[in-house]
């Protein structure tokens, strides 16, 4: 492993817990865990009350049993949807979190974009003087033929 990979991985687990300035996010690293403890809780909890109903009568314990899936599977929808739903909360705060360092890297942008402007001013300013100074040539070109003599010896098959 090369030593910037070792210095770009996450920290470990349990020095993160005893973090008290909340430096580093644990929230995407437990949420699988707390996934399964939740669901886990869930099934042990439906199916508890399911036989605890038997106690009560065999015909409750009966509908209990029939019911338990369901309950179940609504719990589990409903767990999932609130997990995603921190997920999503967790991505967007990153987000935001970059977005932070976006006014210093613009600041930057901004005065690079304002050389290259003068820049391109500069570069019109050379081109509208050679335009100038080509019309005011022009005239004197022209009565000496020097364009056409030109394009015609340009045109014409050189024989060497």
């Amino acid at each position: 492993m090369e030593p910037d990979q070792r210095l770009q991985r996450p920290p470990s687990l349990v020095p993160n817990l005893a973090d008290w300035r909340f430096e580093h996010y644990l929230t995407m690293r437990l949420l699988p865990l707390f996934y399964i403890l939740l669901v886990g809780g869930a099934a042990v909890a439906v199916f508890g009350i399911a036989a605890a109903c038997f106690w009560i009568s065999t015909t409750v314990g009966l509908i209990a049993s029939a019911i338990a899936p369901l309950l179940l599977l609504v719990i589990v929808a409903v767990v999932r949807a609130a997990l995603e739903y921190l997920i999503m909360a967790h991505r967007i705060m990153r987000i935001i979190e970059r977005m932070d360092a976006l006014p210093d890297q613009v600041r930057g942008l901004s005065h690079r974009v304002d050389g290259i402007t003068r820049q391109v001013d500069s570069l019109t300013g050379n081109v509208q003087d050679i335009h100038q100074d080509l019309m005011h040539v022009r005239p004197l070109l022209r009565s000496a033929g020097f364009p056409s003599r030109l394009l015609a010896f340009l045109k014409a098959p050189t024989i060497r």
